[in-house]
């Protein structure tokens, strides 16, 4: 008998985020009718439900990070799923984060005797490693869980010292859709736009944090001492106005350009601008809030890869799993000017390298990363 799932992802469309990403695309490939989504309202969150086939029931959440938001969404989520369970009977609960919706699994499982999966990223014991009580809240989380779903085995080796058993861990990574992303001709006006007729172009699509290492990419890009050269960042985020102030103080800023939020069915259209797709990403040190954060995967890498662009990525984290170093990109010391420096040079002079590199990366991305077979493979981990 196939099991009636309850999901409680955290990020959720329309919200941005690699998170909310992931579970959407995932859960396009169970039933629908079986399988229930309980997510956060967001602005236009009724439109984007209307033109979903999946059955989401939305809930008033805080919207912070602080970990007593955490523990006030967890007793939201865990209220209205116990309301939900009672009316649906859900033989499995998915906890899309190990805090906010873990205790609500844990909960459950206490009171109605149904397992929970739990589903993490990375970075997690880095930020709470400091507070014994919500380490312990994590460890009891996913110790009782049924398994663990980490994005990366970078992620699954950071929860392994707690004495959970490797045989918990299902590694599903996150996938690319490549019927939308995928190489094709320059959007004219998105050239004239930003004056890119005869540049050469490097972009990076990720929120502006510390760890996604902007700042190296502007370093970089003054030190290079060629004109032609036009940096576009795609996103929003607590950095711009650093990374904006470091670009003047480096009198590079007609050469940065911040294009802000870009819808996802624009995206492809950004990724196919460029000659470099870089994300020079590195472990939070300064930012109190997120120190520790590092990126877990990076579904920014595949995107560009199956739009047939060479990638470069820093070395920390989950990023192993994302790029096949020196085939589908490079794999580099994100915070060595020296080494971003040669390896842009390197690209830039290479043409038919980064055919190369792009072809390759397209070919992987279509093999290895669907969103269907990652979500068939889920299912068949988990027995669902």
């Amino acid at each position: 008998m196939p099991k009636k799932s309850l999901l409680i992802p955290g990020d959720f469309p329309p919200e941005v985020s690699g998170i909310a990403t992931y579970f959407h695309e995932i859960w396009k490939f169970y039933d629908y009718s079986e399988n229930h989504i309980l997510a956060a309202k967001y602005p236009k969150c009724i439109e984007f439900d209307k033109n979903s086939d999946l059955h989401t029931i939305r809930v008033g959440i805080p919207t912070g990070s602080s970990p007593l938001h955490k523990i006030i969404k967890s007793f939201i989520y865990t209220i209205k799923a116990i309301q939900l369970h009672l009316k649906n009977k859900y033989t499995v609960i998915h906890c899309g984060q190990v805090l906010s919706s873990g205790m609500t699994g844990w909960i459950i499982k206490k009171i109605f005797k149904i397992p929970y999966i739990i589903y993490v990223y990375g970075s997690e014991t880095y930020r709470f490693g400091n507070n014994k009580y919500l380490m312990r809240m994590i460890k009891t989380f996913l110790k009782e869980a049924e398994y663990i779903i980490p994005n990366s085995r970078f992620t699954m080796d950071e929860f392994l010292p707690l004495g959970i058993p490797e045989g918990k861990f299902k590694i599903i990574t996150p996938g690319v859709d490549v019927d939308r992303f995928h190489p094709q001709s320059l959007e004219h006006e998105l050239v004239e736009k930003y004056n890119l007729l005869g540049k050469k172009v490097l972009l990076t699509v990720a929120r502006l944090d510390e760890r996604k290492g902007h700042d190296k990419v502007i370093e970089a890009i003054a030190a290079i001492q060629e004109n032609n050269i036009v940096y576009l960042i795609v996103g929003k985020g607590r950095e711009q106005q650093r990374l904006q102030n470091l670009a003047k103080e480096m009198k590079i800023e007609s050469q940065v350009i911040f294009c802000g939020y870009v819808a996802d069915d624009d995206l492809p259209k950004y990724y196919n601008l460029c000659d470099i797709f870089l994300l020079l990403n590195r472990q939070t040190s300064v930012d109190e809030n997120l120190i520790g954060d590092y990126e877990g995967f990076g579904i920014v890498f595949l995107e560009a890869s199956a739009c047939g662009k060479p990638v470069i990525a820093g070395n920390f984290g989950g990023i192993a799993d994302a790029i096949d170093d020196k085939k589908s990109g490079f794999i580099i010391d994100g915070t060595d000017l020296k080494e971003i420096i040669k390896t842009i040079k390197h690209l830039f002079k290479n043409e038919d390298i980064c055919h190369q590199i792009g072809k390759y990366g397209r070919q992987r991305s279509v093999q290895n990363f669907t969103w269907e077979s990652l979500s068939r493979k889920l299912i068949k981990e988990i027995g669902e």
